[in-house]
């Protein structure tokens, strides 16, 4: 059955741009990391194009302590200084960025495999100074869609930490959440896949295997979906709005995760789509089963 979902999946993505973003508890997982590069191979393989964004949360925390600093955070939001984005930077673009080219050569898989996201695709915005602090974290801004589907142009796989520079050569550490949906949404990809370490947007206990954006903002509104899911999933709905076509939110530790959701009908997480989609899209579902 996945081979023959698989050939009309290949045929229909075949040379679209995914945006996937993993967590940075995915990539330190040797186990989860070479699965998901597993995955990746497959689907380049096949002519996917992907852009691959990782964090490091955690590694980054575990980092500072042992340089002996305290991760200063507001509203789960990072404050970075002069002295954390040294750490930061060691360990997005050094650590993880070094155990992912280690899976890629394993895996033989060839990538363009960047330490920062290039200037000439986006520059970064710093925050405003925190309780005297100048910020070395931002945001993005100038997002040329064009440079970056040009880079495409030559290879099927790109992989970046969540890093960028300002116009004066700068790096910021930005959330890889937003850096993910941000080009995503600018680059009007086809798929932005968001690799976390729960199995998808919960409903009475169950896993949704498909939800609406309307039927997002019904969930926001009654209080089945709040805190950080809530921001996750309103970023989301902001990504389709912008031009994405299909949002997943699926858990990465869980093995073949992302060739089963992008190669079979149930998926194995969460798709969000437009709410004007959702009847052709259960119509099209129907017709694959039958």
């Amino acid at each position: 059955m996945l081979n023959s979902f698989k050939k009309f999946y290949r045929n229909l993505f075949q040379g679209q741009l995914f945006i996937v973003k993993a967590s940075g508890r995915i990539i330190t997982d040797k186990k989860s990391r070479e699965n998901l590069i597993s995955n990746i191979k497959e689907l380049t393989d096949d002519g996917i194009k992907i852009l691959l964004i990782y964090g490091g949360g955690e590694s980054i925390d575990i980092a500072m302590d042992e340089a002996g600093r305290t991760p200063l955070k507001v509203e789960g939001r990072r404050i970075s200084s002069e002295i954390d984005i040294k750490i930061i930077k060691k360990t997005l673009a050094g650590d993880l960025g070094f155990k992912l080219s280690e899976s890629l050569v394993k895996a033989k898989l060839s990538a363009t495999v960047l330490n920062a996201l290039p200037p000439h695709w986006t520059t970064a915005k710093r925050r405003k100074k925190h309780d005297g602090i100048t910020r070395f974290d931002g945001t993005l801004e100038n997002i040329d869609s064009d440079a970056i589907r040009e880079h495409f142009s030559a290879t099927n796989l790109a992989v970046c930490p969540c890093l960028a520079f300002t116009k004066n050569g700068t790096a910021l550490n930005i959330n890889a959440d937003n850096v993910a949906i941000q080009l995503a949404s600018k680059t009007k990809a086809n798929k932005l896949v968001l690799l976390t370490n729960i199995d998808g947007v919960m409903v009475n206990n169950k896993v949704q295997s498909y939800l609406t954006s309307g039927e997002i903002e019904e969930l926001i509104k009654d209080g089945t979906v709040k805190d950080g899911m809530q921001v996750k999933l309103e970023n989301c709905i902001d990504a389709l709005r912008n031009g994405v076509k299909r949002v997943h939110i699926l858990n990465g530790f869980k093995k073949d995760v992302l060739r089963n959701e992008i190669y079979t009908s149930e998926g194995m997480g969460t798709m969000i789509i437009r709410e004007n989609e959702k009847e052709t899209y259960q119509k099209e579902i129907s017709k694959k089963q039958l």
